[in-house]
């Protein structure tokens, strides 16, 4: 079996030159279209626009009770179907899951949560030179704990079945933030208070160390969701969307994330939703138009696991990161226009939908960059051999 698994890993993990080039181009859009709809509609760009970013100034910060009203009344009318089908699907008892003890190391991991969360959340001075750099040590932590709890369950995780994967996470995490540390310069959702004084180097430094936990916390996230059978038979048959990998569809992916990166520059209060959307539109658009394996292939066949399980396991993460955030000495505030109402933790708890599409999105950009797929996908045997 070990041997089956690593052939598979290799597979998943080579990245040939022509999708680096693909890759290449998607990032060109990312970068180039928000400043191509500035220069058609003559306006000046952005104060200080840089690829690397330090937002540190608030942008504009309102509540617009019809436009909550909407957006609310848009994800419920969004969410019902899925909620119901998730209270409403009978499930019996599954018996492919072997749970397994916990493991050692995620004991240590747990340990090593729970101390980073004090550390992050106290002052005490004689870690003064490191209260700033708490948002990786959590990080760090919680992608061990949650493979730890993954292999509790199934006797199967990311991180020890998969690891060359498993470790290029991290480096295609770091530069998949930064992107969207990009178009914050456009609508200037968040910022940071209390950075450190240090040199611009060991600012991309220091920050693309943090960055790089997103896609492994939110895909071992994803693992550990995909082995609860309450979350996920409700979902993996279900209505197929046979025409969500047309050629058409594709084409309208692809229009639609370019407009819509495009206006980001133009209209960036009014739009600034679109900085979650349009990216993955982008993506899948480039990827069904070249007949490429996307996130949602499956879902022609019904399997729309793929699709709940990212974008929930991406508001998991996003409570946690809330959480950890809010009493950290260096954190990020926001500045959202026209939803800024009833915070949980610094987020408005409307703009906490913006984490369902980003899910989707970090699914979709690891499948894309690095051929991953989700255990459940592989069809890799839940009990490990023991030999």
């Amino acid at each position: 079996m070990w041997s089956e698994l690593r052939a598979r890993e290799s597979t998943y993990s080579y990245i040939p030159m022509s999708l680096i080039i693909r890759f290449g181009i998607f990032l060109t859009l990312i970068f180039g279209l928000p400043l191509l709809g500035i220069v058609l509609a003559g306006q000046s760009f952005p104060a200080h626009l840089t690829i690397f970013p330090i937002p540190i100034e608030p942008g504009e910060v309102s509540v617009t009770w019809w436009v909550c009203g909407m957006l609310a009344i848009l994800l419920v009318a969004t969410l019902t179907p899925f909620l119901w089908r998730l209270l409403q699907f009978p499930i019996t008892k599954h018996e492919s899951l072997r749970p397994v003890p916990f493991p050692w190391w995620g004991w240590i991991a747990l340990l090593w949560v729970v101390g980073s969360w004090i550390l992050a959340w106290s002052r005490f001075s004689w870690f003064h030179s490191w209260q700033p750099h708490t948002f990786p040590l959590l990080w760090f932590g919680y992608i061990v704990c949650i493979n730890a709890f993954t292999y509790h369950r199934s006797g199967y995780c990311l991180l020890l079945d998969r690891p060359r994967v498993f470790c290029r996470l991290f480096f295609l995490s770091a530069g998949f933030w930064w992107c969207f540390e990009y178009l914050n310069q456009f609508v200037k959702n968040w910022h940071y208070v209390n950075l450190s004084e240090m040199s611009y180097f060991e600012y991309i430094l220091h920050t693309s160390i943090a960055f790089s936990t997103v896609l492994p916390a939110v895909l071992s996230t994803y693992e550990w969701l995909a082995t609860i059978p309450r979350l996920t038979k409700p979902f993996e048959n279900w209505h197929s969307l046979s025409w969500i990998t047309s050629h058409a569809t594709g084409w309208m992916f692809l229009s639609v994330g370019g407009l819509g990166l495009g206006l980001i520059g133009l209209w960036p209060t009014i739009l600034f939703s679109l900085l979650w959307l349009s990216p993955l539109c982008l993506l899948l658009g480039i990827q069904i138009i070249r007949k490429d394996k996307t996130c949602v292939h499956v879902v022609v066949q019904g399997d729309w696991r793929p699709v709940i399980l990212s974008a929930l396991a991406a508001l998991v993460c996003g409570l946690w990161w809330e959480l950890w955030n809010v009493y950290s000495l260096v954190h990020w505030e926001y500045t959202i226009p026209y939803v800024s109402a009833f915070k949980i933790f610094e987020m408005p708890v409307l703009g906490y939908s913006g984490y369902l599409p980003f899910g989707v999105t970090c699914l979709a950009i690891a499948g894309y960059a690095l051929g991953y797929q989700p255990n459940h996908q592989l069809k890799i045997p839940i009990q490990r051999d023991q030999d």
